[in-house]
């Protein structure tokens, strides 16, 4: 049967702007599969073993690694070659007690490594809210989580960060998006800086909100929906 448009792969070439990797190499890339991270932004886990890690050489030895069941993505097994990483996903290779986070920086989508401690813990933007049956809240987050709480308990508003465990997806911690905030910026051509949010700007008609950060010694304004609120320690590896 036709595949009707549905193809699982793409040039190299037509890849996103965002994949780290070189326009030469072989002609086809396999696409990452739809999932919580838009194509456009995310990685593919064989992109990221083979071409990035280099920690297999092909297809095969991807499939191989991936069906031992040692290839963790937030602290859950994943075993599709085409399985999509994105924006502050950890993912983990306990065997060989390797482990790395995605971030952002100038445009880029960069894997970083990080420390077995560091690889608990993982930040998430509260991008929507959703009120549930039973007085509940739903906290919809960046990377397609979502966190039920008690209508009592909530204090969140989006744009906010909570940082949960991994695994178990329990809140951990919680960072305003406010005045004085420690943010990174993941979007935009400003991507990886870190700065002190000291105002959003709100914009007529509707339009989109800037915020005004300091970094260093300088201002910066850009979207206040670029901006991932995080704490004092965070870095960028």
């Amino acid at each position: 049967m036709a595949l009707k448009g549905h193809n699982r792969h793409l040039k190299r070439l037509a890849r996103s702007p965002m994949l780290p990797i070189p326009a030469k190499g072989d002609l086809w890339l396999i696409k990452s599969q739809a999932g919580a991270h838009k194509k456009d932004e995310s990685i593919p886990l064989l992109v990221l073993m083979r071409d990035l890690l280099k920690i297999v050489g092909n297809l095969k030895e991807a499939k191989r690694l991936l069906t031992s069941r040692e290839v963790l993505v937030d602290g859950k097994i994943r075993r599709e070659p085409d399985f999509a990483v994105g924006l502050m996903d950890i993912v983990s290779f306990p065997k060989i007690r390797k482990f790395y986070q995605i971030f952002t920086i100038k445009g880029k989508l960069r894997v970083i490594p990080i420390d077995e401690n560091d690889a608990k813990l993982k930040s998430c933007r509260i991008v929507d809210k959703t009120p549930i049956t039973g007085g509940k809240v739903q906290l919809n987050l960046h990377d397609g989580k979502n966190i039920i709480i008690e209508k009592e308990e909530d204090r969140f508003k989006t744009g906010d960060t909570v940082r949960i465990t991994i695994p178990g997806y329990k809140v951990d911690a919680f960072l305003k998006l406010e005045k004085g905030s420690n943010c990174y910026i993941y979007r935009g051509k400003h991507s990886g800086t870190l700065g002190t949010l000291e105002q959003i700007i709100e914009q007529p008609g509707g339009q989109p909100s800037d915020a005004k950060l300091k970094v260093g010694g300088e201002e910066l304004i850009t979207r206040k929906d670029y901006l991932f609120a995080v704490s004092k320690e965070f870095h960028l590896g």
